[in-house]
């Protein structure tokens, strides 16, 4: 994946221009008061929205639709300030705010939304549950969809939708997205969501059940939920490798550097599993740089960091039978 900083509309637009119709073509969700000659300072990111991803599983798109519109029930009636698209594949929605200070407001109000989407639908699993990452990703409007197609072979786009369009059945929806729509951009609803506050210390409320295995090894829901995106940040990575490490050896130091090299390659080879074939997470895969940044992580027996740690850095989303 080519990544490029634009620092002008004309920089954006010969960008998308350049790349769209040949790959997948992705923006940051949320924007950043500071960049270095290469890459985004993370520490000046603006939380003054919260992306939510409505994902058709197993082409169940109808029931992304349905639970998107049941959202935009609320929305609409409480007036947010929002955009919706529709992704190609399922259904981004934004919901717009005062800045934020900490992340984890924004998992608050997830929560908030979660909940009154089972209380309407029942259980759902259409609504992504990876939030709250300053790197997440989404796909820039009116840019093709390489990972979708029609019944004639053809990929849709990523248009956006009004409110009169949640009135339309679905497939009026797809015959919308075989085309760009060009339509004068404008947030709907005039009132800024309020996030929550949020407890900064705390393990989040409420029990979580350990995610699917994608691999061989299980992960810690709160590394599911940080590494399971387009753009997992580099600390993420990091400790994800640690918790392999920490699986692999049986919580213990590893002394010769043959035993490192072993573990290491063993930990590349589960990497190299869950994310290489993947148009959807970790888009920017690369086994030799991440056999490089794991090597450093491994060879010097970085354990996994306690909860504490990953509680005061936003990880948790829940307590999980780690948590104590």
């Amino acid at each position: 994946m080519k990544r490029k900083i634009v620092r002008t509309r004309n920089e954006y637009a010969d960008f998308i221009n350049a790349q769209n119709n040949r790959t997948n073509v992705y923006t940051t969700v949320y924007d950043f008061e500071h960049f270095s000659e290469k890459a985004k300072v993370e520490s000046s990111v603006i939380i003054d929205r919260i992306f939510l991803d409505f994902d058709a599983h197993e082409d169940n798109i109808d029931t992304a639709w349905r639970d998107v519109k049941q959202v935009m029930e609320l929305i609409v009636n409480r007036n947010y300030l929002h955009t919706l698209f529709f992704s190609g594949r399922g259904f981004h929605l934004f919901l717009f705010g005062k800045p934020s200070e900490t992340m984890r407001s924004v998992q608050v109000l997830f929560r908030e939304i979660k909940e009154y989407l089972i209380s309407k639908v029942g259980k759902s699993n259409t609504l992504d549950e990876r939030v709250g990452q300053t790197t997440r990703l989404r796909r820039i409007p009116n840019t093709v969809n390489m990972s979708s197609s029609n019944s004639n072979g053809k990929p849709y786009y990523c248009i956006p939708l009004t409110v009169d369009d949640l009135s339309l059945d679905i497939e009026k929806i797809l015959v919308l997205a075989e085309t760009p729509r060009y339509i004068p951009f404008k947030k709907g609803g005039e009132i800024e969501v309020e996030f929550p506050q949020a407890p900064p210390m705390k393990a989040l409320e409420g029990e979580i059940g350990v995610p699917k295995t994608v691999g061989k090894l299980p992960m810690l829901p709160c590394l599911h939920n940080a590494v399971m995106t387009e753009n997992p940040s580099h600390m993420s990575r990091a400790y994800l490798v640690s918790w392999y490490r920490d699986l692999i050896s049986g919580y213990r130091d590893l002394s010769s550097g043959q035993e490192k090299l072993k573990t290491l390659e063993l930990i590349v080879e589960e990497l190299e599993r869950v994310f290489a074939e993947s148009d959807s997470i970790w888009l920017d895969w690369d086994k030799n740089e991440t056999r490089k940044h794991a090597r450093f992580t491994v060879f010097n027996n970085y354990n996994t960091p306690h909860c504490d740690k990953l509680i005061s850095d936003g990880y948790c989303v829940g307590k999980c039978w780690r948590y104590s």
